[in-house]
């Protein structure tokens, strides 16, 4: 569930690596609220399981706050509406007879890279996710983690800086301050990050250290979490990694500079694989997953 789009894959689960059966998108009502994208993800589900035959369960990707043993949301940021306990999963569930559950959008792309995308093998991995804002997800001993809440793995909300920029959460100097979309563009003096990317590969040399920054503060982060979980793998995804060694370079000196308490070396940090799709891969591999366990 996004602001722009919709997204939805059926996957099916065998004795292997999941298999993408179908995909497809349609735009968000922008005009409805919450009662309009409430209608739009209850229709997908049943247009999916009406062609596919069956389904046995269903995941949502929500970009926000839900309540998972409610299955309903909490807080929604840029998807229109007033979303605070919103039944999202008891309406899908009403409507295609399967049990349907929650799942925060970066947390959906950190399990679908993880089975099958550049996290495959890794036995624990960061995820993280760069655009609008800076998420993230923690897969530890080969399953998705959570917490007890659903909020675990919130890399974005870390403090930084104590006395930074104030966040949307309430809190000051949080790395999303430092490291989202509209920050690095400031700090590279352009327009999107596309242009940033491109002026700083030119040779521009505020671009260029714009992404450095953002880069340093994106590693620090990466640290914190290596030295609490020693994490094998950091896959990162979203918009903004298209930066590549711009960004992912700064990340890697972070942690040969930081991290001595294990060998920094053996952490991989690369670049996820899954494209856009990621997230709605991820949300159904959650439902089905949730729906075992």
């Amino acid at each position: 569930m996004g602001g722009t789009n919709i997204k939805w894959t059926v996957v099916e689960l065998g004795g292997g690596e999941p298999r993408l059966v179908s995909s497809g998108h349609v735009p968000t009502d922008r005009k409805n609220g919450e009662t309009g994208v409430l209608a739009q993800l209850v229709e997908v589900a049943r247009t999916a399981s009406r062609d596919q035959g069956s389904i046995r369960s269903v995941g949502v990707g929500v970009p926000g706050l839900y309540d998972p043993e409610q299955g309903t949301t909490r807080v929604i940021i840029n998807v229109p509406g007033t979303w605070q306990g919103v039944p999202v999963a008891a309406e899908i569930t009403n409507a295609v007879q399967v049990p349907a559950r929650l799942v925060n959008d970066a947390r959906a792309f950190t399990l679908a890279e993880h089975r099958l995308g550049a996290g495959r093998g890794a036995a624990s991995m960061l995820g993280i996710t760069l655009g609008t804002g800076v998420g993230g997800g923690l897969v530890l001993g080969g399953r998705l983690y959570l917490g007890h809440d659903g909020t675990a793995g919130e890399f974005g909300h870390q403090t930084i800086l104590p006395d930074g920029p104030p966040c949307n959460c309430g809190n000051n100097g949080c790395l999303e301050t430092l490291a989202r979309a509209d920050a690095i563009v400031a700090a590279c003096g352009q327009p999107t990050v596309e242009k940033a990317v491109e002026a700083a590969r030119a040779g521009d040399r505020r671009a260029r250290q714009g992404l450095t920054d953002a880069g340093r503060y994106l590693g620090i982060g990466v640290c914190n979490v290596v030295v609490m979980l020693t994490v094998d793998r950091v896959v990162i995804g979203g918009g903004v990694a298209a930066a590549g060694n711009l960004l992912l370079e700064p990340i890697r000196a972070e942690l040969r500079r930081r991290v001595h308490v294990t060998e920094a070396e053996r952490i991989e940090v690369v670049r996820a694989e899954l494209g856009t799709w990621a997230g709605a891969i991820g949300a159904a591999i959650y439902g089905a997953e949730a729906a075992v366990h």
